[in-house]
């Protein structure tokens, strides 16, 4: 089966979706499209097309909605040339189906040729599962679910993939456990005194003296290789090492992405959570993270020193909680997926 794969590509997150599921669908050809680090497959000897990404502008552990704005705006005007070339791609590829990763153009030319297209992605939890709203974050919360639904439902069936499990709201979505990568489900954690941190919006001063504070080292990755600050190691992404000092941590502090928690909650890590402000999925991310017992969030950089004290004090109680794991959903997504254009 030949199988075109958009992917959005301004986090890590969707990339690794599709390079959790590769090894389960050997035997398919295919061609991955979008922008961003969707080009890294390259590497892999994977056929790529490069296409624009109206990707989620972060910086300074916020949302910066102006720009957001402007990404989208380029595409969308851009966006006639785009489908135009994206179509004749296709038709040289003759795919059998569309597979979509929260990627804006792949749906809509899809649509226009007839092709079967699927939705897999943690985004539409949002809006395609019975999901009660936390409380607050009430203009986030409208302003990212109409974003949702406008731009990126245009899927013939969805499934979600998700560490928490709510139910769908109709026939046309099925809700799995994460999709996580060989090497993560291969590994065997064990007991360790340090905290993975992981950040991708930056390091603010009062933060920093939160984490210096709990006695721990503390091993940063997502800022890139810089100078040790007392307990605070800057380390480079390598892969292996990542990987590595997650299964033998004491904890997890990070943003609130959906792939890290899972992969954590996985080995049965408890994780603290600071979700990147006016990013409503984050939110709802820790939000479920918190009911599930197996972890905390805080909101505000300057709530660390109280919110990491807190946590050090229950460490044993979310332990407890996260002994059982989570079960993957790989398996399950690729039957979906292989049955869809039967």
């Amino acid at each position: 089966m030949r199988i075109a794969w958009g992917i959005m590509g301004d986090s890590r997150g969707h990339l690794t979706r599709a390079l959790a599921l590769l090894p389960e669908l050997s035997g398919h050809e295919f061609l991955f499209l979008g922008g961003g680090c969707v080009a890294e497959l390259r590497g892999l000897g994977l056929r790529v097309h490069d296409l624009p990404m109206p990707g989620t502008a972060l910086s300074g552990g916020r949302v910066r909605g102006g720009a957001t704005a402007v990404n989208f705006l380029r595409a969308v005007l851009g966006s006639s040339r785009t489908l135009g070339g994206l179509r004749r791609v296709l038709e040289d590829f003759r795919p059998d189906l569309a597979v979509t990763d929260y990627e804006f153009f792949l749906p809509r030319a899809a649509r226009t040729l007839g092709l079967p297209c699927l939705s897999l992605d943690h985004q539409h939890v949002l809006t395609k599962c019975r999901l009660a709203p936390p409380p607050g974050q009430a203009l986030n919360r409208l302003a990212t679910t109409a974003a949702v639904r406008l731009l990126f439902s245009r899927a013939s069936r969805y499934v979600v993939s998700s560490f928490f499990r709510p139910p769908p709201l109709g026939p046309d979505t099925e809700v799995l456990g994460p999709l996580l990568r060989p090497d993560v489900r291969a590994l065997s954690p064990r007991p360790g005194g340090h905290v993975l941190a992981y950040l991708r919006t930056g390091l603010p001063p009062a933060l920093a003296r939160a984490l210096e504070s709990t006695g721990r080292e503390v091993r940063v990755y997502g800022l890139g290789k810089r100078p040790d600050a007392g307990p605070l190691r800057f380390l480079a992404g390598e892969r292996a090492a990542f990987l590595d000092d997650l299964a033998g941590c004491r904890y997890v502090f990070c943003n609130a992405g959906h792939n890290l928690l899972s992969e954590a909650l996985f080995l049965g890590k408890p994780v603290l959570a600071l979700p990147s402000a006016m990013f409503y999925e984050q939110y709802v991310n820790a939000w479920h993270l918190r009911e599930s017992g197996r972890g905390d969030f805080f909101v505000d950089p300057g709530q660390a020193p109280g919110a990491l004290a807190a946590f050090e004090a229950g460490l044993e109680r979310f332990e407890a909680a996260g002994r059982a794991g989570i079960e993957p959903g790989n398996a399950r997504a690729a039957d979906i997926l292989t049955g869809f254009a039967a």
